[in-house]
């Protein structure tokens, strides 16, 4: 079935009202860049976000993930840097904390049927459909 952008937008935004209750549960939602992190504060997202470069590698940022003892939500972008970042990540997470396993990322997919590439232009997308 193909969706038209309003619909994908509203998907969207249940998404986002999906990341919200997990966050209030406990989760942390990583991010890339600091424009992903702005992109999902533009369409609504308020629970806690972590932007991995703000820090000084996988080794560090996995050893701060692993010491907050919560559940680790990655939306990494789905470029080469993105996917190799994601693998690295992962596997230095599965020993160390919980983790979605990449259930947002794959719903993000779908949901977008893979037309966004990075976080960072989701707020460019949705905004014109989806109200705060």
């Amino acid at each position: 079935m193909i969706y038209k952008r309003e619909e994908i937008a509203l998907k969207v935004r249940e998404f986002i009202e999906s990341l919200n209750n997990e966050c209030k549960a406990g989760a942390i939602v990583i991010v890339e860049g600091r424009k992903d992190e702005i992109a999902l504060r533009e369409i609504g997202f308020k629970g806690e976000i972590l932007v991995y470069n703000n820090f000084k590698g996988i080794i560090n940022f996995v050893d701060y993930v692993s010491r907050k003892g919560r559940k680790v939500i990655l939306l990494l972008d789905r470029d080469r840097k993105g996917k190799s970042l994601t693998s690295k990540i992962l596997k230095k997470l599965d020993i160390l904390c919980p983790h979605d396993s990449l259930n947002y990322k794959k719903k993000f997919v779908k949901i977008t049927h893979g037309k966004i590439m990075c976080i960072e232009n989701l707020s460019s997308f949705c905004l014109p459909f989806v109200e705060n």
